[in-house]
């Protein structure tokens, strides 16, 4: 008998245990933060900054932001250094998480450098061919992973008619989706001086996958010059992930119910610059000049630490001047990448840390630019072949 009770003990015990771990999961909010572009994949290239930066830092100090200030909230990112994410995976850790929310982070550009501001997206058919152009942008960041066609269902974003496909686009979100969209335009504006774009609808291919309220934030134009000066300041940076905050604990308030003080977005003020370049190495040659994230100030935010890693690239293209980054030369090409050296602009394909896999993407590269050629670094210093190969068999 007392064996019996026991046993029914431990059923209830564990029965209950269940109950509660299911019950605290419920209540759990989940929102992912997904700092667009990365890695080989720098995105939008300002006279100075380049995009993937700005969106991680801001990604990681509005992250930072929620976990101090909301615990009741998991925060989720995409990811959390210098990497390249591939779109459909980006998607899949939102839904494979069952996240409550998805906020994007990017910068804009344009060939028409007067264009500038701030505008806020969320999914839905794009009406006008501007609104198109930003997301077929934005989408064309799949190009550049292997295979892509078989990771999107032969969906090309460079396409006039992929905008077609987004018409099958459930708005089962989209309420919410503009809701929060409309907080985050309002003290994105409050908190700068930049010009309002407003909220808009256009077929993001991340946005169009994931299965919770979403938006995509374009922060600023880095083609504008005003724009860039003023995105390129940490302060302003900061000021722009407490707005999103701000906006984030509004959006709680109307979903949940949940209290939660804004954060005081303070007057803009003189600030170090994000600097893409690493300084090149005092010495009697001209070491080259590698263009890629400010690893330290980010690690500092993340509280992670990246170190120098051997890899391999293809060099396909010297140039006296620095390119645009829709010059026909670079289209088509995996993770396309530049440094300067010599006075010169020299443009890389593919990050490699196999040979064989390195000498597969030269083959690949060699079909549009015979001249192609394999180069390595060990973190920002450029190696040779030979003596990078020697380093990865260690």
């Amino acid at each position: 008998m007392n064996l019996k009770k026991h046993i029914l003990l431990c059923i209830t015990m564990v029965f209950f245990g269940f109950s509660v771990i299911g019950q605290n999961d419920a209540k759990t909010f989940k929102v992912v933060i997904d700092a667009g572009h990365g890695g080989g994949d720098s995105g939008c290239l300002g006279s100075i900054t380049k995009e993937k930066d700005v969106n991680l830092y801001t990604a990681l100090k509005l992250g930072k932001l929620i976990s101090e200030n909301c615990p009741e909230v998991q925060v989720i990112y995409t990811r959390k250094t210098d990497v390249f994410v591939e779109l459909y995976r980006r998607a899949e850790i939102a839904n494979s998480n069952h996240a409550n929310l998805f906020i994007s982070i990017h910068c804009n550009a344009s060939e028409n450098h007067a264009g500038n501001g701030v505008e806020t997206f969320v999914m839905g058919l794009a009406k006008s061919e501007a609104n198109q152009a930003v997301a077929r942008k934005e989408n064309a960041a799949m190009l550049m992973e292997k295979n892509y066609q078989n990771n999107y269902d032969g969906f090309n974003p460079t396409s006039p008619e992929s905008n077609i496909i987004f018409s099958l686009y459930s708005s089962a979100y989209l309420s919410k989706s503009i809701t929060l969209a409309e907080k985050v335009q309002k003290n994105l504006l409050a908190a700068s001086n930049l010009t309002d774009r407003g909220v808009k609808q256009a077929g993001y291919w991340v946005l169009y996958k994931v299965a919770m309220p979403s938006i995509l934030v374009e922060l600023g134009f880095l083609s504008n010059p005003k724009d860039e000066e003023y995105l390129a300041k940490l302060a302003n940076q900061d000021r722009e992930a407490i707005a999103i905050y701000n906006a984030f604990v509004d959006y709680l308030t109307v979903v949940n119910g949940s209290t939660h003080k804004h954060i005081p977005v303070g007057k803009a003020a003189p600030q170090e610059t994000v600097q893409p370049a690493v300084a090149a190495k005092t010495d009697t040659t001209a070491a080259p000049t590698i263009h890629r994230s400010n690893d330290t100030t980010l690690a500092a935010i993340a509280n992670t630490v990246i170190q120098s890693s051997v890899c391999f690239k293809v060099q396909f293209l010297a140039s006296p001047v620095k390119l645009a980054s829709n010059d026909k030369r670079l289209q088509g090409l995996p993770k396309v990448d530049f440094y300067q050296e010599n006075g010169l602009w020299k443009y890389t394909a593919g990050i490699e840390t196999d040979y064989s896999a390195a000498l597969e993407t030269l083959s690949a590269v060699k079909e549009k630019h015979p001249d192609a050629f394999l180069i390595a670094f060990n973190g920002s210093e450029k190696i040779s072949v030979p003596e990078a190969r020697k380093m990865l068999k260690k």
